[in-house]
């Protein structure tokens, strides 16, 4: 048996698509494996959206965290 890897972003239109791909000749099953984000995916995902702190001194951080 040969497997296809396909690579969705817009996870909205998954059921039409895995629906679609299972409609072709030849496809005997249809599976989903979700992909978890690394540690380093998770923090570019916070730098994008602005969720980042700056801090003057460890004694100012630590002041931040406590807030």
């Amino acid at each position: 048996m040969t497997q296809l890897t396909v690579s969705i972003e817009d996870v909205s239109k998954l059921d039409q698509i895995k629906q679609a791909i299972s409609l072709l000749r030849g496809v005997t099953n249809v599976t989903l494996k979700r992909q978890t984000k690394t540690g380093m995916d998770r923090a570019i995902d916070d730098i994008k959206h602005g969720r980042v702190y700056e801090a003057s001194s460890v004694e100012d951080l630590i002041k931040q965290c406590k807030a």
